[in-house]
């Protein structure tokens, strides 16, 4: 074997190692995709639950005093207007589909075959890509967990002081966490691309 077929060995290789470790990221990005829709529902379900079942159970309280039926007819009004705010979420979330799609086509197209180094680098670049807006709905998620985090300690712990520490210190983790994850990812994008150069 010649030097010249080596290297085109070893290129080859890399553009495979490559296109295994973006195929696994795409099928994380689609399990993580249908996670956030999940969490999506429920935030807004919660949030909107809790809001209607304020208005409406300090409304009832004002009007009809402390009977109890008023309030639990307010508190199921509430569960419904929640129930219905979550399905119109989801239904939102899956019209605007999965967002990335250009990723998908990518690899499918490189699994053809026939790939060279520049298909190598546009991969790298769409994952990139795909790591930044990761990063960035890893944040929203953030909020969402502290959301999450208020409202069960709020509701359970009957004390809304204490669910706003907890919606605080789980919304911190879990933007370090996010933080740190797409810093792993930068190191590993830049380490790629600067031999995929030497490489060409």
């Amino acid at each position: 074997m010649t030097t010249e077929q080596g290297e085109i060995g070893r290129n080859g290789q890399k553009l495979d190692d490559m296109l295994k470790d973006a195929d696994e990221y795409y099928n994380y990005l689609k399990g993580k995709h249908v996670h956030e829709t999940r969490l999506d529902v429920l935030v807004v379900s919660l949030v909107v639950w809790f809001a209607s079942f304020a208005v409406i159970g300090l409304s009832a309280l004002a009007i009809y005093g402390r009977e109890i039926y008023f309030v639990a007819v307010a508190f199921l009004v509430a569960v419904i207007i929640g129930t219905g705010s979550g399905i119109v979420t989801y239904l939102i979330r899956r019209r605007r589909g999965f967002k990335f799609a250009e990723l998908g086509n990518l690899i499918s197209k490189m699994k053809q075959g026939n790939t060279s180094s520049e298909d190598g680098l546009r991969l790298m670049d769409t994952m990139h890509q795909a790591a930044v807006a990761v990063k960035k709905r890893r944040m929203d998620s953030a909020v969402e967990y502290g959301i999450v985090a208020f409202a069960l300690v709020a509701i359970i712990g009957m004390n809304a002081g204490i669910g706003a520490l907890a919606g605080v210190v789980v919304y911190l983790y879990f933007r370090f966490e996010a933080f740190r994850e797409y810093e792993k990812g930068e190191e590993r994008y830049e380490e790629s691309k600067k031999q995929l150069f030497q490489s060409l």
